[in-house]
């Protein structure tokens, strides 16, 4: 095989000589350091997202605690509401004395509810109008009978107008308006003194 004069291998040139250092440069280079890397970010302080989320969260933790706290005292309240139901329902409408038993029941959460000082005292047509004017529906005339003619007379009522005064008088406890009312576990023991705390808050 026969190669061409351009194809002959050049002899390498010498290599140039490197710069003499000086020993004043020579102790600058030994004074240079390596290259300083960034320390590693920590998890502290956390980024602005985790503050934001962390805010989030205890916002609704807070919100959730809030209605619970809310749903509670509107159950408190309607604690009294349930009991003096559940105790007019129970009386007996044939007995000789059960209009007398469901005034009494009636005039308990009426107190609870309004004060004594407002309603305590009311008697007959007062009575009656007093608690038309703070219930959601007028009251039967078979049961405003009963109230006026027959709680403070010998006159036996008719089991009808009773009954119509136990609905009556049911309907008033669950649905009654009121302006304040008091405390839900004080309420329910008043308007059943008798009774057991645990069972009435069961109800």
């Amino acid at each position: 095989m026969r190669f061409l004069p351009s194809q002959q291998a050049v002899p390498p040139a010498n290599p140039r000589p490197g710069p003499q250092l000086t020993p004043e440069m020579q102790e600058l280079l030994n004074q240079l350091k390596d290259i300083q890397e960034p320390a590693p970010i920590g998890w502290w302080p956390p980024a602005p997202g985790w503050w934001i989320t962390a805010g989030i969260v205890i916002s609704l933790v807070v919100a959730a605690a809030l209605v619970i706290m809310r749903l509670r005292q509107i159950q408190h309240r309607k604690l009294y509401r349930t009991e003096g139901a559940r105790l007019v329902n129970a009386v007996d409408t044939a007995a000789p004395r059960a209009v007398e038993e469901i005034n009494t029941l009636l005039k308990r959460v009426a107190v609870v509810t309004f004060g004594r000082r407002r309603c305590a005292a009311l008697t007959g047509r007062g009575w009656v109008d007093f608690l038309q004017e703070t219930g959601q529906q007028p009251m039967p005339d078979t049961a405003a009978r009963a109230l006026t003619e027959s709680l403070y007379t010998s006159l036996s009522p008719a089991e009808s107008d009773v009954t119509a005064l136990q609905q009556y008088a049911v309907e008033w406890v669950r649905s009654h308006r009121a302006d304040t009312e008091a405390q839900p576990l004080r309420t329910a023991s008043a308007v059943n003194p008798g009774g057991d705390r645990e069972e009435a808050s069961s109800v």
